[in-house]
C-alpha cells in the first residue's frame, strides 16, 4: 500500500518527521518497506516561458527556442515537439537535471550544429502519466501559472513523499488513506479531518440475478446507482489528478479517476458502467434487475479494459447485464461497457464480494488489480453504501451528474457489532505496565501497575469505538471500518497492547523456569541427523506442495491453491530428491548425497494418511583427495552406497535386514532391496531404473532410500534397544573356519547365513560372506559362495575337539536343507 504524505496531511494534523512517523507505524504493525521522495523527479526542473522560436538550420523537424527561466540570459533550447509555441509557459529541465523516469541526465549538448542548454519536457518524461501528446503547455491546464524560474515541483504535485506499507491480512482498513490517517491519529494523538460519510441506508431494494451464492455471502453487499447528465469531456480536478499521479495511478477520465480516488481514500473499490453501451448490448433500456452475478462458462471469452481477451471457466465470477458478461467480479471491468469521454450516463457499482471468490478469479486469469487486492483482504460491507453516496456527490459537484436512483440487494443487512470487554480480562492477559503514564512510556521504568479504566476508554475511543460502561467493564460498539477484524474481546485487548507497545508491558516468565529435556523420540531424531551429516550426507528440505499429477488417484488436492505448481500434497519425496541431484550435478558437483526427514500424504477413502519418512539419494563420489585417481568420474557401487546407509543407521542400534525387491517400477529390478526391521518391511534401498537415470540426466549408479521414520523410531526407542546392556570384553581368542558351497540361486545369502547361525549355537559368534561366484564352471541355475565362521567360548580357549562337532552339524544342515554341494 502506497501512502502519500501530503494527502495524509489533509486528513490528520500530525507534526512528526517522516522517519519518526515511519518508526511509529512499523512498531504498531504497519511495516514501512520504503520511502520515496517524489520531488527528486523534478529536481532542477523549472517554469519557463518560450519567447521566440526559429527553425533549426540543419533539421526540418527541430526548432530552436529562446526560453526565459528567470536568469539574466535566455536559454537556447533545441526542441522537436510538434506543439511547442512562442508565448506560452513550459517545463524546462536545466543542465544538470536528472530525469529518473528516463534515466537521463541533462547536459549541454550540440544537436545538429546548434547548442542546446536544456530540455523542454513533457509530463511523461517527468514520470507522470498523461494522455497529452508533446510537451506540457501550462496555459492548457492551469489558469494560475507559477512565476517564471520557480521550481516545477508544486505545479506537478511532486512536493510529496510516498510511504510504502506492508498491510497484514487482518487489517483491510489499512488499504486506504483514511485507514492510515486513523492509525496515525491514534498513535500520535492527532486530530482527524476526514471527509464526511453518510451511513444512512436510503437505497431502493432490488433483486440482482445472483446465481452463485459463494460470491455474495451473508456479510456482502451489491449496490448500483444510476447517474445521468454527466459531462465527462473535461479534465480531472487538479487536486484529484495530483493525488492519483503521486500514487502512480493512471488518470483515465474524470468519472474513472473519481472511482479510483475514492478506492484509495476509503478502501472501497467502485466501478462505473457506461449506461448507453449497456443499452446497446441488451438491445433495450437497462433496468436494475438486469444486473447479476454468475459463474463463467467453459471456453467463454471476455475482452477486458486492458484490451486483453481472457478465457473464462466456471471458477471465475462474472458481473452480467441480462446474462451478458460486463466485468470479472472484483477484478476488472469489460471493454464492452467502459466509460470514456463520451459517457453521459453511468451505472455505478459498489459491492463487497467474498475474498475466496475474488482470489479464485484473480488467480485463474493471472491478474491482480488494486480492487482485487482489497477484496481479497475482506473489506467491511458496512461502508459500501456510504462510499457510493460520496462518489455520487463528487460526480455531481465535479461533472454535473444527477443521482437518479440507487439500489441495494435485498439480502444485505447492515450489522452493528458490539463486544463485551472486561477490565479483569485485560489485566489478566496483558499483565502490568512498566510506566507511570501511557502517553509517556518508559521501558526502563521500575514502576509496575495495571491499566486503569480511563486509559482503556481513551485508547478505544481513539479507534472510533463507542463504549458503554457496565458492571464488569464495557459494551464496545465497533466502528464500521473495523468490523471485519475487531469481533472478539481478545481482539480489543490486542489493540490496546498494540497501541501502548508490547515492549512496555512487564514480562511474565514462569518461575522457576525448568530446562527442557529431549524425549527419546527427539533424541533418536537428532542422533540420526548428526550421523547422516557425519557420514557425508547433506540435509535438504523440500516443499510438501507440488504440481498436478494425473497418474496418482490417491493424491490430496488443495481446494484453493495459490498456484497450479502447488495444487496438491506430495505422495513421494524421491522425485524432488532426483531433481536436486540433477541440479547439483549440472552445476559441476562430482557427487551429491542428501537426506531428508519428510512427510508424504495420501487419500484413503474418506480420510487422509500422513507418513513420516527418512528418505535420501546418492550419486557420484565425495572423496576429499584426488591424488592417484583416474580422471574419469568415480561412482559408488551398490554395496558402497548401501554401506553408507548402514553406517548412518548404526547410531540408533537397530539391525536392518535386506531382501531382494523387484516390483518398484522406478527402481532397478536386480539392484533393489526391501529393508526389514524387527521382521517388518519399512522401505527400500536400491539403484534407480535406467529410464530414470536417463530422464534426470544422472549416472546409472544413482541410489535412493525410503524408510518409514516412525518404525525406525519405534524400534530404536523400544526398551530392549534403548536401555544399553554392556558385556565383558572376551579375553580368550576366537577360531575361524571357512565353508564353500554350491547351491541353487533360489536361496539368498541371508537365508543361508540364518541357517548357519541356527545350527552353530552356542559357540558360533559371527558369519560373513567372503566370496561369491557365477560362471561356466558351475550349473547355470547355481551359485558358489564362501562363508567365514567365527567360533568362541567366552570361558576357555577352544580346541579342535570343541569345534568339529558343531562345524559338522552346520555342514549337514546345509546338505539337507538346501541341497548344497560342499567344496570345503
Amino acid at each position: 500500500m502506497k501512502v502519500s504524505v501530503s494527502w495524509l496531511k489533509d486528513l490528520v494534523e500530525y507534526n512528526n518527521e517522516i522517519d519518526e512517523l515511519s518508526e511509529k507505524l512499523s512498531m504498531t504493525g504497519f511495516e514501512v518497506e520504503s520511502l520515496e521522495d517524489l520531488s527528486e523527479q523534478a529536481k532542477n526542473v523549472v517554469i519557463g516561458f518560450v519567447e521566440e522560436i526559429t527553425p533549426h538550420p540543419n533539421a526540418k523537424k527541430l526548432k530552436v527556442c529562446s526560453v526565459d527561466v528567470g536568469l539574466p540570459k535566455k536559454l537556447s533550447i533545441v526542441c522537436g515537439a510538434p506543439n511547442v509555441k512562442a508565448g506560452f509557459h513550459v517545463l524546462v529541465a536545466k543542465v544538470g537535471a536528472y530525469l529518473s523516469s528516463k534515466s537521463l541526465k541533462i547536459k549541454l549538448s550540440n544537436l545538429r550544429g546548434v547548442e542546446s542548454e536544456g530540455m523542454i519536457c513533457s509530463l511523461e518524461e517527468l514520470g507522470i502519466e498523461s494522455s497529452n501528446v508533446g510537451i506540457e503547455i501550462l496555459e492548457e491546464n492551469e489558469s494560475n501559472i507559477p512565476p517564471i524560474g520557480t521550481n516545477a515541483v508544486d505545479y506537478l504535485g511532486l512536493n510529496d513523499t510516498i510511504i510504502e506499507l506492508a498491510i497484514t491480512a487482518n487489517r483491510p482498513d489499512g488499504m486506504s488513506m483514511v485507514g492510515i490517517a486513523r492509525e496515525i491519529s491514534t498513535i500520535t494523538n492527532s486530530k482527524l479531518t476526514l471527509p464526511t460519510l453518510n451511513y444512512n441506508v436510503d437505497f431502493n431494494i432490488f433483486n440482482p440475478k445472483i446465481s452463485d451464492k459463494e460470491t455474495i455471502g451473508l456479510d456482502c453487499i451489491y449496490s448500483i446507482t444510476y447517474i445521468d447528465s454527466i459531462d465527462n469531456t473535461g479534465k480531472t480536478n487538479k487536486t484529484i489528478f495530483n493525488k492519483l499521479s503521486s500514487l502512480k495511478q493512471n488518470c483515465i477520465n474524470p468519472v474513472v479517476d473519481i472511482t479510483n480516488y475514492l478506492m484509495l481514500e476509503q478502501g472501497q473499490p467502485l466501478h462505473a458502467f457506461d449506461a448507453d453501451l449497456l443499452d446497446n448490448i441488451v438491445g433495450r433500456k437497462v433496468i436494475p434487475n438486469d444486473f447479476g452475478i454468475r459463474n463463467g462458462k467453459e471456453g467463454e471469452l471476455f475482452l477486458a479494459l486492458d484490451k486483453k481477451e481472457y478465457k473464462i471457466n466456471p471458477k471465475i465470477k462474472l458481473i452480467t447485464c441480462d446474462d451478458i458478461p460486463i466485468a470479472i467480479a472484483g477484478v476488472i471491468g469489460g471493454n464492452n461497457s467502459s466509460v470514456s469521454d463520451k459517457t453521459t450516463r453511468i451505472w455505478l457499482e459498489a459491492a463487497v464480494f467474498t475474498p475466496t471468490s475474488i482470489r479464485n478469479s484473480s488467480r485463474e486469469i493471472g491478474l491482480r488489480t488494486d480492487a482485487s487486492s482489497r477484496y481479497e483482504k475482506g473489506i467491511s460491507s458496512n461502508m459500501t453504501t456510504a462510499v457510493s453516496k460520496r462518489a455520487s456527490e463528487l460526480i455531481s459537484i465535479e461533472l454535473g451528474g444527477k443521482n437518479i436512483s440507487a439500489y441495494v440487494n435485498t439480502e444485505f443487512k447492515k450489522k452493528s457489532i458490539s463486544v463485551n470487554l472486561r477490565m479483569e480480562k485485560i489485566n489478566s492477559v496483558l499483565g502490568k505496565l512498566r510506566c507511570p503514564d501511557i502517553n509517556d512510556v518508559d521501558s526502563n521504568s521500575n514502576t509496575l501497575r495495571f491499566l486503569n479504566e480511563a486509559e482503556v476508554e481513551t485508547l478505544l475511543s481513539k479507534l472510533g469505538c463507542i463504549l458503554t460502561s457496565n458492571s464488569a467493564g464495557w459494551n464496545v460498539q465497533i466502528p464500521p471500518y473495523r468490523s471485519s477484524d475487531l469481533t472478539r474481546e481478545i481482539d480489543l485487548i490486542e489493540e490496546i497492547a498494540r497501541l501502548i507497545g508490547y515492549d512496555n508491558f512487564d514480562s511474565n516468565m514462569p518461575d522457576p523456569l525448568e530446562p527442557g529435556v529431549l524425549t527419546p523420540t527427539k533424541l533418536v531424531e537428532r542422533r540420526l541427523r548428526n550421523s547422516f551429516t557425519h557420514n557425508g550426507f547433506q540435509e535438504v528440505v523440500t516443499s510438501s506442495l507440488v504440481g498436478p499429477d494425473n497418474t496418482d488417484e490417491n493424491a490430496v488436492l488443495i481446494k484453493n491453491p495459490l498456484l497450479s505448481e502447488t495444487s496438491r500434497l506430495r505422495t513421494n519425496v524421491w522425485d524432488d530428491h532426483l531433481k536436486i541431484l540433477q541440479r547439483n550435478v549440472s552445476f559441476g558437483a562430482e557427487g551429491c548425497w542428501i537426506f531428508e526427514i519428510a512427510k508424504t500424504y495420501k487419500k484413503n477413502k474418506e480420510s487422509f494418511v500422513e507418513t513420516n519418512l527418512l528418505s535420501g539419494a546418492l550419486t557420484g563420489s565425495k572423496r576429499l583427495s584426488k591424488w592417484g585417481e583416474a580422471s574419469k568420474q568415480i561412482s559408488l557401487d551398490y554395496f558402497e552406497a548401501r554401506g553408507k546407509l548402514k553406517q548412518s543407521l548404526q547410531v540408533i542400534g537397530v539391525e536392518t535386514i535386506d531382501k531382494r525387491l523387484t516390483d518398484i517400477d522406478f527402481m532397478h529390478p536386480g539392484r533393489t532391496s526391501e529393508i526389514f526391521v524387527e521382521g517388518k518391511s519399512i522401505g527400500f534401498f536400491g539403484q534407480i531404473h535406467p529410464s530414470q537415470s536417463e530422464k534426470f540426466d544422472l549416472i546409472r549408479e544413482t541410489y535412493l532410500f525410503n524408510l518409514e521414520f516412525d518404525s525406525l523410531i519405534k524400534a530404536a526407542t523400544r526398551k530392549t534397544n534403548w536401555t544399553r546392556i554392556y558385556k565383558e570384553y572376551p579375553t580368550v581368542p576366537y577360531m575361524e573356519r571357512d565353508i564353500a558351497l554350491i547351491h541353487s540361486k533360489k536361496y539368498s545369502s541371508l537365508e543361508i547365513m540364518n541357517l548357519i547361525k541356527k545350527s552353530g549355537r552356542p559357540l558360533l559368534e559371527n558369519v560373513d560372506l567372503i566370496d561369491r561366484y557365477e560362471g561356466s564352471s558351475i550349473p547355470e541355475d547355481a551359485i558358489s559362495q564362501a562363508f567365514r565362521l567365527r567360533y568362541r567360548d567366552p570361558k576357555k580357549t577352544l580346541i579342535e575337539e570343541d569345534i568339529n562337532p558343531i562345524h559338522e552339524k552346520i555342514r549337514n544342515a546345509l546338505r539337507e536343507k538346501i541341497k548344497a554341494e560342499l567344496r570345503s
